[in-house]
């Protein structure tokens, strides 16, 4: 097993991650997260577990590099997520509303919205945040690319599996992982 710290979401957060390959840095990956599975970008080696605070004990899976086929997915959940905050700010400014939006993670599954806000956040703040949120969710998975990211080259696409994993593989952008395991 390969180890490095990669820095995941908007905020930067740096963690040590696991790779069956090495990766070199700045090269952008997909890794498992405790919210689901996220873009990050490498930061360098890391010469192993050892010796390293206990909250990095469970070190992130690097699931894979990213692909062309996934830039161009990100490329369009960034577009919509641009959307969802501008829409967010906008609602909570028309609402008189004192929470401050900061930024906005999405995750590579294309129907979760992490908002991280500045401040208490108070009711009419949630009920916007929700309904922003709802709006982003439903756009997302109408269009063609909430297939994409749920099945790859079928249903059960690069899971343990890999049971809808099939001759479409070679130009799937699941294929590594279906591949690796």
């Amino acid at each position: 097993m390969k180890y490095c710290f990669v820095r995941v979401g908007s905020l930067g957060e740096v963690h040590g991650a696991e790779s069956a390959v090495a990766i070199d840095r700045g090269q952008r990956v997909l890794v498992r997260t405790g919210r689901g599975v996220e873009l990050a970008e490498v930061l360098g080696p890391r010469q192993s577990r050892k010796g390293h605070a206990a909250a990095d004990a469970q070190p992130l899976h690097i699931l894979r590099t990213t692909t062309p086929q996934d830039e161009l997915l990100i490329e369009r959940l960034q577009q919509h997520k641009q959307e969802a905050v501008e829409q967010c700010r906008q609602e909570l400014l028309d609402s008189g509303s004192d929470a401050m939006l900061l930024e906005v993670d999405h995750l590579f599954d294309g129907g979760t919205l992490v908002l991280h806000f500045l401040g208490d956040i108070d009711k009419a703040a949630e009920a916007i945040t929700q309904r922003v949120a709802t709006r982003y969710e439903s756009v997302v998975r109408t269009e063609d690319l909430a297939k994409l990211i749920d099945e790859g080259c079928g249903p059960s696409c690069g899971t343990e599996d890999g049971s809808g994993c099939g001759s479409s593989c070679a130009g799937c952008a699941a294929r590594i992982v279906c591949h690796s395991k």
